[in-house]
C-alpha cells in the first residue's frame, strides 16, 4: 500500500488510542526497509528509478518488502517496546500489525516471514490504482466518522 493508506490507518489507531506520535509512526517506519532493496539495487540515490519503484511501475529485482515486513520482527519490536512503556507498545503494535495486514491486502509480493519466499500474499488490491486510493479514501472518511 501506498504511504498515504498507512496513515489513513494510523490515523485511525491515533484517534482509538489517542496515541498519534507512536501510531503514525508504527503505521510507516517499517517502510523504512524498501530502502535497502534500493541501496541494494543501486538506485537509492536515483530519484526517477526510485519513483518508478515504489508506484509499482517495475520490479528491482529484490522484493521491496523485507526485514520489517517481517512476522517475526513484528513481535519483537512489540515485545521490545512492550517492555519500555505497555501502552506505547500497544499502541505501536497495532498500528505495525495494521501495517502488515494492509500490504497483505495489494496485489505487491509481500513475504510474511522474510527472508523465506514461500509464502506469498497477495491481496484483491491493485498497487497505485484507483482501487487503493478509494480505499485510502475510505479509512480518512472512518478516522473523520469516529
Amino acid at each position: 500500500m501506498l504511504l498515504s493508506t498507512h496513515l489513513a490507518a494510523g490515523l485511525i489507531i491515533s484517534k482509538l488510542t489517542g496515541n498519534y506520535n507512536v501510531s503514525l509512526l508504527g503505521s510507516v517506519v517499517m517502510d523504512l526497509d524498501h530502502l535497502i532493496a534500493y541501496y541494494r539495487t543501486g538506485i537509492l540515490l536515483k530519484f526517477k528509478k526510485v519513483l518508478i519503484a515504489t508506484t509499482g511501475g517495475n520490479y528491482i529485482g529484490l522484493p521491496q518488502r523485507n526485514f520489517f515486513h517481517n512476522i517475526f520482527f513484528c513481535l519483537l519490536v512489540l515485545a521490545i517496546v512492550s517492555v519500555i512503556n505497555f501502552s506505547t507498545g500497544l499502541t505501536f503494535g497495532a498500528a505495525y500489525v495494521c501495517h502488515l495486514i494492509l500490504d497483505a491486502l495489494d496485489n505487491k509480493n509481500y513475504y510474511p516471514f522474510y527472508p523465506s519466499l514461500k509464502i506469498n500474499l497477495r491481496g484483491p488490491i491493485k498497487y497505485f490504482s484507483r482501487q487503493e486510493f478509494i480505499f485510502t479514501f475510505i479509512l480518512l472518511l472512518i478516522f473523520f466518522i469516529i
